[in-house]
């Protein structure tokens, strides 16, 4: 498989070192995990052996040749009494003794069991690239799925470095008050404190955005320890309409698509035990050459060679009900093949319309926390300047502090959530990976 210039040039720059940080786009994460990623490789060497398996040959249409030789030795005591009052004893006689042979078999009829080995070994193939496709898609929406995460996290990682940034500056008007007596020591301490605690929140954000590296890392076959940036922002598309992913899905939803592959590969294991029910007819032919040399004996020598052809039949008429067992097995098998198809058609539904309302809700979510958001900022702006006219208490401003940065996490999150929303429903109708 041809590798993109640019997922070469980004695989080569992460070898390099794991010390500088490369921008990582979603693209190119997607890119490399179809180029990299263990299960996708995996899946793809299946694929193989499926193309592998469909021929002619393993399906039972071509003909049965072997090839057999053989030169032997024997050494014996020979003693011998004719009836003519002659007599042979011979020490150490030997013989020599060649054989060789070609033989051909070829199965011209099997009942039609040969033609639908061959149409359920193509089955079998596309259902491999079926497996694949399904495959990229899982390890692709968990590439995505990872990937906004660590977006989610650097954003509040920022957040967590604002928070400190204004309990820095709240610090400092402490200090400032209580060096002029308009604020006791105990204000400067709480001050401490809390500026102490979000100092350790952003070290545990740190710990969570390395881990959550380490895990994409893994997804995209790079060394664990590599380090990189990502995207700044969630984008979430807004306008995906139900009808549409639905008439997409029941095109493309690949365990849909598998389902109704097991329900044909099902119909074929019908044929396959109905053809035990008739006859088998082989055509035989060969060519064999045998030679044998003895030193004692009344035949010295012997050699013998030529052809020969037939034709056999073979029909079994009894085999104590077996061959039926077998044929009403396989189609009880095609019947729960029709029914798990139905079932899965109706699970996707019932999927598609809870993941539809989730993520019609998620948007009403988001479109809320950006306006707590800016309710919450334009409130602590205000405290702020209240915190240095002395009009708002420490405990109270901290509070606000709290309300304007947990509203900030909430919109992030919400965010996140609608972006998730977005990715099963994509994934669920099959058009997560564009092809």
């Amino acid at each position: 498989m041809k590798v993109d210039k640019k997922i070469f040039l980004l695989c080569f720059l992460f070898s390099l070192t794991a010390n500088a940080q490369i921008k990582l786009t979603l693209n190119d994460a997607i890119k490399i995990a179809l180029e990299k990623n263990y299960d996708i490789r995996l899946a793809k060497e299946d694929v193989l052996l499926s193309e592998n398996n469909y021929s002619v040959g393993n399906a039972g249409f071509l003909p049965k040749v072997d090839l057999s030789a053989s030169k032997t030795r024997t050494v014996n005591n020979t003693k011998q009494e004719y009836s003519t009052g002659q007599s042979v004893d011979k020490k150490n006689a030997g013989s020599n003794s060649t054989n060789a042979g070609i033989a051909l078999s070829w199965t011209i009829f099997d009942g039609l069991k040969m033609f639908t080995t061959l149409s359920k070994l193509k089955e079998y193939k596309e259902l491999g690239e079926i497996n694949l496709r399904k495959q990229i898609e899982n390890s692709v929406y968990d590439v995505i799925k990872n990937y906004y995460e660590i977006v989610r996290q650097k954003q509040n990682y920022k957040t967590a470095l604002e928070n400190i940034s204004v309990s820095e500056e709240r610090l400092k008007i402490a200090n400032e008050k209580f060096a002029v007596g308009s604020a006791s020591k105990f204000d400067v301490l709480r001050a401490q404190v809390d500026l102490n605690a979000d100092k350790s929140n952003l070290l545990n954000q740190e710990i969570l955005l390395s881990n959550l590296k380490t895990t994409l890392n893994n997804l995209l076959a790079f060394d664990p320890n590599y380090d990189f940036d990502v995207e700044d922002s969630i984008y979430v598309d807004d306008g995906l309409s139900f009808q549409k992913i639905k008439e997409i899905a029941f095109e493309r939803n690949t365990s849909l698509i598998q389902a109704e592959k097991f329900k044909t590969i099902s119909s074929y294991d019908v044929n396959s035990t109905y053809s035990e029910f008739l006859p088998r007819i082989t055509l035989n032919t060969g060519y064999n050459y045998l030679q044998s040399i003895a030193d004692a004996g009344l035949v010295k020598s012997n050699k013998s060679y030529g052809y020969n052809y037939g034709i056999s039949l073979s029909w079994n008429l009894f085999n104590g009900f077996n061959s039926q067992l077998a044929y009403e097995n396989a189609k009880i098998n095609f019947d729960k093949n029709i029914i798990y198809l139905e079932a899965i058609k109706n699970d996707i539904e019932t999927a598609l319309i809870t993941s539809y309302k989730n993520y019609k809700k998620n948007l009403e979510l988001l479109a809320l926390e950006k306006s707590n958001v800016e309710v919450a900022k334009e409130n602590l702006d205000l405290a702020f300047e209240e915190l240095k006219l002395g009009s708002i208490s420490p405990i109270e401003f901290r509070e606000v502090q709290k309300n304007y940065f947990n509203s900030q996490s909430r919109l992030i999150n919400a965010f996140y959530i609608a972006k998730v929303g977005e990715i099963d429903l994509l994934k669920q109708s099959g058009i997560i990976v564009k092809n």
